[in-house]
């Protein structure tokens, strides 16, 4: 009986250590953001972000749609994650866009609020909410 208690054990912290996090990094992967200003029911803004997780640091390129300013659709993006508490930063040229929120256990979904800095290319120092899904 103690051997096979013992072999139960032994499976059971192989399998819990297969599912170490740490080896899986959470957000890597193509996400797709969509911004919605505070007050306003319509997206303003979409990004695609392929995201890069090492350690709690999250990095990666974005291209965007729906901005109208002519500075291009590209930008970069970077922050950390925490448990499943997220803080980003995405630039622009001189325009940045701060994301805090969480996302689901699972990460495939996240949310939270964001504000733009003032700037000409995103969203002009505006406010609202935030939704991403792994694509």
């Amino acid at each position: 009986m103690r051997t096979a208690s013992r072999t139960i054990l032994v499976i059971a912290l192989a399998f819990l250590n297969g599912c170490n996090p740490a080896n899986n990094p959470a957000m890597t992967g193509t996400w797709l953001f969509a911004l919605t200003p505070t007050g306003s029911a319509f997206v303003a803004l979409e990004a695609t972000a392929n995201l890069t997780q090492v350690g709690n640091q999250i990095t990666g390129n974005v291209s965007l749609s729906g901005n109208p300013d002519s500075c291009g659709n590209e930008a970069l993006i970077s922050g950390t994650v925490k448990g499943n508490a997220l803080t980003l930063q995405l630039t622009q040229s001189q325009s940045v866009i701060d994301f805090i929120g969480t996302a689901n256990l699972a990460f495939t979904s996240a949310s939270g609020t964001y504000t733009a800095s003032a700037g000409s290319c995103l969203l002009n120092g505006g406010t609202g909410s935030w939704s991403a899904a792994l694509e």
